[in-house]
C-alpha cells in the first residue's frame, strides 16, 4: 500500500512541475498528505479492533512515558472555546468533551461514550501518531499531536487547508 501511494506521489509531483502556478501544487501536496494520514490511521485501526470499547475503565491502563498526554486540555482561539480530557484505554488515547462553545454551538458534557470525540491516538517511538477527530454533524478530521511541556499542538486539514490550534493543559486547582 505504501508502495502505491509513493507510485502516485511521484506521479503526480512530476505532472505538477509542468503546470504553472503553485497554488495547483500546494492543493495536490496537500491531498497526498492527507491520503496518507486516512491510510495509517486505517491500517492502526485494522489492527487494533478493541478501539470501539470505551468505558469507564480508560485511565486503568498501564502507564507509559506516552501518558504525559493524558490530562484536562482547554482550548481558546477566534473559533470557539472548549475544555477537553485525554484518556487512555488499551495503549491508546482517546479525547472528550467536557464543554465545547463556538458561539452557536454548546455542548456540555453527557456521561458515557457520547462524550467522546477523538480515538485512535498512538504513542509510538517517542511521538503521538494520528487520531481521528469525530464533529456533531458525523463528519472527522485525522490530526496528529505534539506535545511540548504544557502545550499540545494539534494539526488537521480543514477543506483542503491546513490548520493548527494549540490546547493548553488546565492547572490543577490546589484549593
Amino acid at each position: 500500500m505504501k508502495l502505491y501511494i509513493i507510485s502516485i506521489t511521484t506521479l503526480l509531483l512530476i505532472s505538477i512541475s509542468s503546470c504553472q502556478g503553485g497554488s495547483k501544487q500546494r492543493m495536490i501536496e496537500q491531498r497526498i498528505v492527507e491520503m496518507q494520514i486516512e491510510n495509517e490511521t486505517l491500517d492502526i485501526i485494522n489492527k487494533n479492533p478493541g478501539t470501539k470499547q470505551l468505558t469507564d475503565s480508560l485511565k486503568n491502563d498501564t502507564l507509559n512515558d506516552g501518558d504525559n498526554i493524558l490530562g484536562i486540555w482547554e482550548v481558546n482561539n477566534d473559533y470557539y472555546k472548549a475544555i477537553y480530557e485525554i484518556v487512555k484505554f488499551n495503549q491508546q488515547y482517546f479525547g472528550k468533551v467536557h464543554y465545547y462553545n463556538d458561539g452557536t454551538t454548546e455542548i456540555k458534557a453527557v456521561g458515557g461514550e457520547k462524550d467522546f470525540f477523538l480515538e485512535d491516538i498512538l504513542y509510538k517511538d517517542g511521538s503521538y501518531t494520528y487520531g481521528k477527530m469525530h464533529l456533531p454533524d458525523g463528519s472527522f478530521y485525522y490530526v496528529r499531536f505534539t506535545l511540548k511541556g504544557d502545550e499540545l499542538t494539534v494539526k488537521m486539514t480543514i477543506q483542503g487547508q491546513p490548520y493548527t490550534e494549540v490546547w493548553k493543559r488546565q492547572k490543577e486547582d490546589k484549593n
